[in-house]
């Protein structure tokens, strides 16, 4: 990976970090990755304990975090507002009952980005209430999975 196409901004507050250079998957764990690429301006770091690591067979860590961007889409008033009335309610209503009332707004507006399974779970329903249509999503975005 080169150094200009990491930005350690990006890192979440909470993402643990490893230090483990000797691991075989540590060119493409996120993990790692963040931790090479960790400022000096940050004293302490949230990091996997080394006693854990050592106690893993090597190649297959847990913790794991592909550097593989994914998809995630942002936003889908294109598909609220190409429902029917009759059932406009039924997709808000479930949806509100999968992921609460405030994150469906914020996903439904694009403040917070769909994964691939909750694009999934859109588009499923939306077929299912008859809505077909080219395009569900207003927007996409190519990030990294932060898990």
């Amino acid at each position: 990976m080169e150094e200009q196409s990491f930005d350690y901004s990006e890192v979440p507050r909470q993402f643990g970090l490893c230090a483990a250079r000797d691991c075989p998957q540590s060119a493409t764990c996120l993990r790692q990755i963040s931790y090479n690429f960790a400022p000096a301006s940050s004293p302490f770091l949230s990091t996997l304990n080394p006693r854990k690591i050592a106690e893993m067979t090597p190649g297959k860590c847990e913790y794991y975090c592909s550097n593989k961007k994914v998809r995630y889409a942002k936003g889908f008033l294109c598909t609220t507002e190409s429902l029917p009335v009759r059932v406009s309610p039924i997709f808000r209503y479930r949806l509100i009952g999968s992921w609460g009332f405030r994150r469906y707004y914020q996903k439904r507006k694009g403040e917070t980005l769909l994964s691939p399974a909750e694009q999934r779970q859109v588009i499923a329903l939306a077929k299912e209430l008859g809505l077909k249509q080219q395009e569900y999503f207003d927007a996409y975005k190519e990030t990294y999975c932060w898990k």
